[in-house]
């Protein structure tokens, strides 16, 4: 196949990508993950004999590697397609965890248990954290040379499916990249949505595909429309998507079911998982037990660079909601004069202008109240280290939404019964994809979408998001 150039399209009118198998792509993050692997073991190799662990054989090595490799084959994460980060990290994790489990169980039954389970298990978790970060450098590289993901039609250009461009477009790593659009209202036609083209109408997409794949988003449509488009569409595209009209519906926890020929949906509340809740509390301690170990070193010297830098405590609390509404003292490192109060107030008196944007947002980004040590730990995060005590007490969680004050209450209007079910986070889904550069209404909607759609396998995909942008310095301030 050539380049994707609808008909009666120019070239230049529409950022096409080049239709290609999705062949390449896999075989490429299928390399990633044997080279990982061969670089696994060439660490055991030099590591392991000094810690004074036997080393397994080449042999047996390489086929439990061939195994792991065919297993994640089988789950389809070559390329993995349309998998959202937290599925993607789960079903990495556990195809691991099975494998491992199988080659200890195999050895146990035959009676040929490796030279040592402990050299055995350190091996393979060094492959689970260095495959991923290297299947996600590998799929970096192609879609900024544009040869990762698969072109798609947008059946429908309403309000859905402009989300769905928008996310799908902010988010190449998704390997779904729309680049044409059709709807039967004629005045779109020609126009673009979020970049995207609307060509035609429907029957045109349905008569003359340019796709392999189509995105059927006409929630609004009668019931009997929805069934002749997605019919059709599905009888000419290799892969159909459907958005249903379940705008707003906690969407991470929708699971397929089938009452004889009438499709269901279920929708787990999976704040109610007693296990899903032990595992977060399990994280949350390990993280901030651990972590506050390793930086007590680097918590000292802050706490001596703030003392230095201007008068005043190195930590504060500051009044918080917690979970059930509950205010607790959120511990932070001091970023501010000790008159800061007064600073401000003078400041938003003397400038309209800067008073809008703290009453929108709560914050400034050239803030007169910011001290020169707080201004480095703002930008970094640092300043909100002391923190982990807060989750070792229960008053925090390493990842959840952001910590809100009485008076932001009322801006969260019905969201607020949801946000108070969950305790408040270090980090969150808002800070990790966007932080300070997003709006008041956004921040909120991210933090909806977190709890709704809350899994432990979503806390670890923000805390991997938030480590990249914090140091990118993104949206900090």
């Amino acid at each position: 196949m050539g380049v994707l150039t609808p008909p009666g399209l120019h070239s230049k009118s529409i950022a096409v990508l080049p239709v290609i198998s999705s062949f390449p792509q896999g075989a490429a993050l299928l390399f990633g993950d044997a080279l990982s692997f061969l670089c696994t073991y060439g660490l055991a190799q030099l590591v392991l004999p000094t810690w004074g662990l036997p080393v397994e054989g080449l042999h047996p090595f390489l086929v439990w590697g061939a195994v792991w490799l065919c297993w994640r084959a089988y789950q389809g994460l070559y390329p993995g397609y349309g998998r959202s980060p937290q599925t993607e990290l789960r079903l990495h994790v556990t195809g691991t965890v099975q494998v491992v489990a199988v080659q200890l169980a195999a050895g146990l039954a035959l009676q040929r248990i490796s030279p040592s389970v402990t050299g055995t298990v350190l091996c393979w978790v060094t492959l689970l954290i260095l495959s991923l970060f290297v299947r996600y450098g590998c799929r970096t590289l192609m879609i900024r040379a544009g040869y990762f993901g698969r072109p798609v039609s947008v059946i429908g250009a309403g309000q859905t499916a402009a989300l769905a461009i928008q996310h799908l477009r902010a988010h190449p790593a998704y390997g779904l990249n729309p680049v044409a659009a059709y709807d039967d209202n004629e005045q779109l036609h020609g126009t673009t949505l979020h970049g995207v083209p609307i060509l035609g109408t429907i029957e045109q997409a349905i008569t003359d595909p340019q796709t392999e794949q189509a995105l059927v988003s006409i929630p609004g449509a009668r019931a009997e429309t929805q069934q002749r488009v997605v019919n059709a569409t599905y009888a000419v595209f290799p892969h159909t998507w459907v958005i249903p009209d379940l705008f707003g519906i906690p969407n991470q926890a929708l699971q397929p079911h089938n009452i004889g020929s009438v499709a269901s949906l279920e929708v787990r509340n999976n704040l109610r998982s007693v296990q899903s809740r032990f595992i977060k509390r399990t994280i949350d301690l390990l993280g901030a037990g651990l972590g506050g170990l390793f930086l007590l070193p680097i918590l000292l010297l802050i706490a001596l660079a703030i003392k230095l830098d201007s008068p005043g405590p190195a930590v504060y609390r500051a009044r918080r909601l917690g979970r059930n509404g509950e205010p607790f003292d959120c511990f932070k490192f001091r970023s501010m004069h000790r008159d800061a109060e007064a600073k401000l107030n003078s400041v938003l008196d003397s400038n309209p202008a800067l008073k809008a944007e703290f009453e929108a947002t709560h914050k400034l980004k050239d803030d007169p109240r910011v001290t020169r040590v707080g201004a480095f730990l703002r930008k970094t995060s640092l300043d909100e280290f002391p923190q982990l005590a807060n989750v070792l007490l229960g008053t925090m969680s390493l990842v959840g939404p952001r910590p809100i004050v009485q008076g932001e209450v009322p801006k969260y209007g019905d969201i607020y019964a949801v946000y108070k079910q969950v305790r408040p986070g270090m980090t969150g889904y808002w800070q990790a994809n966007g932080r300070s550069d997003t709006s008041y209404d956004e921040r909120v909607g991210m933090d909806n979408f977190y709890v709704t759609n809350w899994t432990p396998w979503l806390d670890m995909v923000v805390l991997i998001q938030t480590i990249r942008v914090v140091f990118a310095g993104k949206g900090a301030y």
